[in-house]
């Protein structure tokens, strides 16, 4: 019964509604009127395009001069960030080489090894000049 009664409410209450807005009061312009209005219409609506497009423009070339000094901005700041890398890159490789640096300045011969070297030579030629008698 409700299946029934739901759809018929409803189409009820649309054909109820559609009597009511289905009202004419049968106004009629002259052509030429009419014409007129519209070219008035159109012409106001052609000039509020146009300014419009005239603003947008304006609003375009102000953003695209703001791009430009944020891309300046940018580029300088990447070349900031580049030497800030490159500076750090230049201590870390000097921390590193560190225990290179003070091991290739470490005399390779003590001493005490040259002392050895002038014994052992001096006692080849005491051996040379023994034998030589």
């Amino acid at each position: 019964m409700i299946k029934k009664f739901i759809p018929a409410l409803i189409i009820i209450f649309i054909f109820s509604s559609i009597s009511y807005g289905a009202g004419s009061d049968d106004i009629y312009v002259r052509k030429d009127v009419f014409d007129a209005k519209m070219e008035a219409l159109f012409n106001r609506l052609h000039g509020e395009i146009q300014a419009l497009g005239n603003e947008l423009k304006g609003e375009m070339k102000a953003l695209g001069a703001r791009m430009d000094a944020l891309e300046k901005r940018m580029g300088s700041l990447e070349t900031i960030v580049t030497w800030i890398f490159a500076l750090l890159s230049v201590v870390v490789a000097a921390i590193a080489l560190t225990p290179l640096i003070r091991e290739f300045h470490k005399p390779k011969f003590t001493l005490e090894d040259v002392k050895k070297l002038i014994e052992e030579n001096n006692a080849k030629l005491r051996l040379e000049y023994a034998s030589a008698k």
